[in-house]
This record gives structure tokens, sequence and C-alpha cells, in this order.
């Protein structure tokens, strides 16, 4: 084995291991006196040099005129700056410069420079890697500006310890009131401003992160600095080593206000179970049914109405039309004006039928189709029969208005008749004048009570079975 091969010195080669040199991918120079006496084939590419024009110049050549003073003392120095890397702009003769890393060491060479104290410079180009740096840098001013211009607290912590906050962006002063320092030094806590009634399951909701569960949300209140209440929605997701087999790396909770919308819910919330009570305690039936008529809610007073009790789910409304057309005219006036109000009859449970009035209100998807419709029922045969006697009550008071005069003109008329024939005055003419005065009287009872009769009755004639006639007395239908 020669010299060379055993990394030894030799005459020709004054620098060690130099057939290792041209294979690194980083660019070295021997230097001596200041000069380049060696430089491998990666120096040539990062600098845009050939070799030839390397070898035998100064160093400093190679370095930007900004950085020169800085190279020289880091080299002069070298002894005391050893152990530290030194970036500086390497120029180029037909290209912008690049960033490089310089490390130098103090060499001993030999052969034709033997005796002579040289210098190792190792230069590594980082200008990609500094572009990387800048943009990234760049790239994380941007996303901090707006993590802190979020509308939401961020935080991460560490996993499995959720008192180690990593990051919090300063909307956690706007929220909480308290400084992003007093939260990243420890000096507070989300813990400090969770409301005393949820605590504890706020504590136990962070410790679950990550084995518990990898992402989940939950609602509670914060008590600020100013002592407001405010309700939260706090969503955790654990984030893990990539291609680290399912080692968590950090756990981020975005913790954002929603006060206004929880007052929002809880009003609702309340409406609700007022409206379900004013429903369920309703003297009229309510119900809700879908476009074929299948029931989807009624209410007790609703099951009272037609007669069911727990099975009304499986009743259709067309079931309850006496005519089934009447519910094909609601459907109609619903499309039409979205809303509607009719007096049909039903037929409930017992086969007994009933007069009521509907007022529907149609629900409509966002296509304005009508998917279901809500009605309110009014059982209106009691009202229709109490305004049936009363309408015949005035009927009556009117009849008696009007045949009260006539009857009187007729007792009066026979009782004169009476009084001519006892008296045995028996004049014709005077005969006749009380019997035409009694026929007058006599149509003037007639006459309404058949004006009366046709418009509110039906009367047949029909055999009683035993060879005789009945009249039978029908109510004539006004629907």
């Amino acid at each position: 084995m020669n010299d060379t091969q055993n990394g030894t010195l030799s005459s020709a080669n004054p620098i060690p291991f130099r057939h290792i040199l041209p294979l690194l991918t980083e660019g070295v120079a021997v230097l001596t006196l200041g000069r380049v006496i060696y430089a491998n084939t990666a120096l040539c590419e990062i600098s845009g040099k050939n070799r030839g024009e390397i070898i035998g110049c100064p160093f400093l050549d190679l370095v930007a005129d900004a950085d020169r003073p800085m190279v020289a003392d880091y080299l002069r120095y070298l002894e005391m700056a050893s152990a530290d890397a030194l970036r500086f702009q390497l120029q180029r003769p037909t290209s912008a410069g690049r960033q490089v890393l310089l490390k130098a060491s103090r060499l001993q060479l030999s052969g034709n420079y033997a005796g002579t104290q040289g210098v190792c410079c190792c230069l590594t180009d980082v200008t990609v890697f500094q572009d990387q740096i800048v943009e990234l840098q760049r790239d994380n001013r941007r996303m901090r500006s707006h993590l802190d211009d979020t509308e939401s607290v961020l935080m991460a912590f560490a996993p499995y310890d959720c008192n180690d906050i990593l990051m919090v962006n300063r909307y956690v002063e706007a929220l909480l009131g308290c400084s992003t320092q007093d939260i990243l030094s420890g000096r507070r806590h989300l813990f400090d401003f969770v409301h005393p009634d949820h605590l504890s399951q706020v504590v136990a909701f962070y410790k679950g992160f990550p084995d518990t569960h990898e992402s989940a949300e939950m609602e509670y209140r914060i008590i600020t600095d100013n002592r407001k209440v405010r309700w939260v929605r706090d969503m955790g997701h654990t984030l893990y080593v990539e291609r680290g087999r399912g080692m968590p790396r950090r756990v981020d909770h975005t913790v954002v206000d929603i006060t206004d919308q929880k007052i929002k819910e809880l009003e609702l919330q309340e409406e609700r179970r007022k409206l379900s009570s004013i429903i369920k305690n309703s003297s009229e039936m309510i119900y809700r049914v879908d476009q074929a008529g299948n029931f989807l809610d009624l209410n007790p007073a609703g099951t009272k109405l037609i007669g069911v009790a727990d099975d009304w789910h499986y009743l259709n409304i067309m079931d309850l039309y006496v005519d089934h057309r009447q519910r094909t005219l609601l459907l109609r006036q619903l499309e039409e004006k979205g809303h509607a109000q009719q007096l049909v009859k039903w037929k409930v449970a017992d086969g007994a039928v009933i007069d009521v009035v509907i007022n529907a209100v149609a629900e409509r998807n966002v296509q304005s189709d009508i998917l279901t419709y809500q009605g309110i029922v009014h059982n209106v045969t009691r009202t229709l029969e109490l305004q049936k006697v009363d309408t015949i009550k005035k009927m009556a008071g009117g009849l008696s208005d009007k045949i009260n005069t006539p009857l009187m003109t007729l007792s009066i008329n026979m009782q004169m008749m009476r009084d001519t024939l006892r008296s045995g005055a028996n004049d014709p003419i005077t005969l006749l004048q009380y019997l035409d005065e009694m026929e007058q009287a006599y149509r003037k009872i007639v006459g309404p009570m058949a004006v009366v009769r046709d418009k509110h009755w039906d009367i047949e004639e029909v055999p009683d079975g035993s060879g005789g006639t009945i009249y039978e007395i029908h109510e004539k239908d006004h629907n």
C-alpha cells in the first residue's frame, strides 16, 4: 500500500487524504499565507470558477466585498473562532452570490509546503436552505398575524401535560383579560378562568388528550378578569409526529366565544318549553301532518276530540273527512297562500259527525315545497247547534209578530159571528163579511209558515204501514 492510499503525506501530495476531497459535496479549500493551494470540485461549482482560476489566488477574492473584513478576522483569529461557523456571501463572476457557512481549522502541510502552516476551509452552500428559512420566517410571521387576528383563543399544549402551554395567540387578552406572557410563563392558566361549576369536567376533558380522545369538544362557562360570565366552545385536536408511529406531538385547543349564540339557544329552548306546555295543555286540537296526511304530532286535546289513544301515529287525516274533496281544497289553499281556513264535517271514532273549523299553516323546505302543515281545530258543533236554536227563536219571534194580528182577527170575527147567530139576526151580508176577513187572516198566517217550511224542511208523505200515510220531516242541509 502506497503513501497516498494509507492517507499519509508524500512529497507529491502535501495534502492529507487528497484523493477523498473531490468526492465531497462541500467545498474544500486549503490555504497557505492566505492563498489557495488546493480547491476541490465542489468549491469550483459553488464559486463558479475552474480550478485554474482559484489555485494561487487570495481566498478573500472569493468573498463578497462587504464580508471580507469579517472573513479576514475569522481566519486571523482561527484558534478562538474554530468552534463557530461563519456565514458570508461567496461572490460569483456570472450570477448572484451564494450564502455559505465556513468552518476552518489549522493544518500542517508537508512536501513542497513542508513546515508551512496551512488552513483547511470547509464551505457549505446554504443559499437554498437560507432562502427556505427566510420564506418560512415570512410564512411564520404571516401565520402568526392570522393567529393573533383570529377571534378565537388558540392554545397548544404538550401531550400528556395540560399545564405545559407551548403557544397562545393574542386573542386571549380580549377574551380572558390576561396577557399572553402571563399564560406562557405559567402565572395564569385557562383553568383559572373556568366557572367553578364546570372546572372538574374541563380538567378531565383536557387530561383526556391524547389517550381518551383524539378530537373532542365541549361547552362551558368562563369568568373573565372583569368578572363577566361568558360561554365558550372548546375544540381540542391531537397532532401526531409525522411517521412517528402514533407518537403525539402536541394538543391544540381552539376556544370560541359563543355567549350570544348560547343565550339565544337557551332562550329558544325556553320558548320551546313554553310552547310545548301550551300545546299540551290547550283545549283545542293542535296537530301536524305530512303531505300524504299521516299524523306527525297530535296534542292530548286532539286525541280526545277524535277519540283515539296512543295509536294516533297510524291514523291518516283523510279518515276523518266526511268529504275528501274538502282536504284537497285545503291543500290547494295552502299551496297558493301558505295558510288556509275551512269549515268541514269530520267523522270521529264513535261514528259521530262533528263540525270543525280548521286553521292551517304550511311548512316549506328551501325549495318552497310543502312538506308538512300544522293546524288548529275548533269543534264548532255545539256552537252551530246553538246558532240554529237561536235562529229558530228569532224566526219564531218573527212569525209570532206576523201571525199575531191575523190570529186576533180570526178570534174577533169568530166571536162576532157567534154574537150575530145568538141574536137571531141572520144577516147573510154581515156573516160573509166576517168570513172574508177570517179568510184573509188565514192567508196571512199560512203564507209565512209555508216560506219557513220550504226554506228549512223537506216534508215527505210516506206509508205508515197500516194503509195510511204519515209525513216525515227532514231538515235541509244548508252547508
